[in-house]
């Protein structure tokens, strides 16, 4: 199938500027988040409002007496595990998304050496657009969930979602640095597909200019 995919791209004019096994994708995702536009300067910004939120709740709650150093601690790390509760949820989000855009062939995957966890749409080409779409919902949808119950919860609670959300958001940081990869080929009309029987994902674009800067 993927075949047909690639014949029908180079009959449009275009051609395959890149390609990384799944276990590879840590290759873009670092460069995208290194070239320092604006996915990569949001995605810094986030975390840094996230840990400015979390020294902000240690100040508050230790002053009011209500937690002790030791609970917060204890609560937030709790995040951690917690985290890895809305794994299955971020994947189907990013699921979702592509099966919106038309995509039929939707699957899901783990590398476990890496503990990288996958959604992808095989011999399914998105432009752009699309992908930023795709992989960002999840951060977008799960951080306002997470901030609408942090809203509504005690004390305790409140730390434990605090942690999850900027555990979370963390983990995000493929999504975003596949973004911020892609941005520098923008202004070449680029596309990506992914062939999940052979593992790869593939980046095309039409002709033109050297990468842009951000």
């Amino acid at each position: 199938m993927t075949d047909k995919l690639v014949e029908s791209l180079r009959e449009q004019g275009y051609t395959e500027y890149a390609r990384f096994s799944f276990s590879e994708l840590a290759v873009p995702l670092q460069q995208g988040l290194r070239s320092g536009n604006i996915y990569a300067t949001t995605f810094f910004i986030f975390i840094l409002l996230g840990f400015g939120g979390i020294g902000a709740f240690i100040a508050h709650f230790l002053l009011t007496d209500r937690l002790t150093g030791g609970q917060i601690a204890g609560w937030m790390l709790a995040g951690i595990p917690a985290t890895l509760l809305l794994v299955p949820l971020h994947e189907l989000i990013h699921g979702w998304m592509f099966r919106w855009y038309g995509a039929k062939d939707v699957r899901y995957g783990v590398i476990w050496k890496k503990l990288m966890f996958y959604a992808v749409a095989h011999a399914f080409a998105v432009n752009y657009r699309q992908f930023r779409y795709i992989a960002l919902a999840p951060f977008l949808v799960i951080s306002l969930l997470l901030i609408a119950a942090f809203l509504m919860v005690s004390a305790p609670w409140k730390a434990l979602l605090l942690g999850v959300l900027v555990f979370h958001a963390l983990c995000c940081a493929g999504d975003f640095g596949l973004c911020a990869y892609f941005y520098r080929f923008r202004g070449r009309q680029p596309l990506s597909f992914d062939d999940a029987d052979q593992d790869m994902t593939y980046f095309y674009a039409r002709p033109g200019l050297e990468p842009e800067n951000p």
